[in-house]
């Protein structure tokens, strides 16, 4: 999986531009093009100061080395040996040179290497963290990666990280993580119309069996929705589905609650986004558990009506329907069916807009 480092990275201009600075000043400065650098603090006409030449050397030696990781190594030691060297500057920009070769070259594993040894003698460097994280990603070291995205989100938070975070989690498997970060990614303003992000959440708690937290972002996915402003056809029709969904999540933890009236309201929104079988039909069960034997039969005599016009989707709901509709005729009729088909017929004659009627 790609840890998301070239939109990352482009963030991170401000913090990283003094590398570029170095990097793209290199085939103008002296000491990258074979000749002596000058040291910061002299005149070019006064002399070098002690040991100069030989700091020169470890530097020279170093950049000469065809072999990254080697060289890295010779510019590492150069650094603890000189650590106040005048040529510091150029061993840092000559060393730093490397992340970004590495990077272009898609040398990872060396960009790798060579960033977590340079973060060992700078701790808590962004940028280097950056890197390490960057090659991480490309080498599918995902525990590696992720924990880096973590350090980098504790020193300076942005807005694509925690989702990125989330999604490494979900492919490591630990839900516990990944819920925790899609959380915190819900708690920027920029997503607070991503219903999608939501609705994963949903999904999650419903599969863990925690119909509070689910119901919760249940109603969390429907408010984002709705927040949506000038949405494009394909994003219309997403909206759409999530309501639906959410709706029918919430009415069947209710009805699982014993909550029927509420379960009831939660069905008719769902049946006001789309009409479907088991929204009917479910109605019809909480209409008969609150003892209410006529207007259970009718809703159970809608269910069995739409099915007749749309089989595919409506599965078995039209036969339990009817069956259901005949147990509670006949408990009612000394056993028998004669006269069951006016319940049919009342249920054709009401118009659409009662079966999602609150009075209904």
């Amino acid at each position: 999986m790609k840890c998301p480092f070239k939109v990352l990275l482009s963030t991170l201009l401000v913090s990283t531009v003094t590398i570029f600075c170095c990097a793209s000043t290199c085939v103008a400065n002296p000491a990258l093009q074979k000749t002596k650098p000058k040291p910061a603090a002299q005149e070019e006409e006064q002399d070098s100061p002690p040991g100069y030449e030989e700091e020169y050397k470890c530097w020279s030696d170093a950049d000469q080395e065809k072999d990254f990781l080697t060289r890295g190594k010779m510019l590492i030691a150069c650094i603890d040996k000189y650590p106040k060297s005048t040529l510091m500057p150029t061993f840092e920009a000559s060393y730093k040179k490397m992340f970004f070769d590495s990077s272009d070259n898609k040398k990872y594993q060396e960009l790798e290497t060579l960033a977590e040894d340079w973060l060992n003698l700078h701790p808590n460097d962004y940028d280097t963290i950056a890197r390490i994280a960057e090659a991480a990603g490309y080498l599918g070291h995902d525990e590696k990666c992720v924990q880096r995205l973590v350090e980098l989100y504790k020193m300076k938070p942005t807005s694509s990280l925690p989702i990125e975070i989330a999604k490494i989690y979900l492919k490591l498997k630990n839900k516990a993580k990944y819920i925790e970060w899609v959380e915190i990614a819900l708690k920027l303003p920029e997503n607070e119309t991503n219903f999608l992000l939501r609705l994963n959440l949903v999904q999650e708690y419903m599969e863990s069996k925690d119909r509070t937290k689910a119901m919760e972002w249940a109603r969390a996915s429907i408010k984002a929705a709705e927040a949506v402003i000038n949405p494009s056809e394909d994003t219309r029709k997403q909206i759409i589905a999530v309501r639906h969904t959410c709706y029918d999540i919430i009415a069947k933890i209710l009805y699982e609650q014993n909550k029927f009236p509420e379960a009831i309201k939660a069905f008719k929104q769902a049946l006001k986004v789309k009409e479907y079988a088991e929204g009917y039909y479910f109605i019809g069960l909480c209409k008969h558990e609150l003892k209410q034997a006529d207007d259970a039969m009718l809703w159970y005599a809608k269910t069995a009506i739409w099915c007749e016009k749309s089989t595919r989707e409506c599965g078995e709901f039209g036969t339990k329907a009817k069956d259901n509709l005949e147990k509670i005729y006949k408990s009612i009729h000394d056993g028998s069916l004669i006269g069951i088909e006016k319940n049919y017929k009342k249920a054709r004659e009401k118009p659409e807009s009662f079966w999602t009627s609150d009075e209904s």
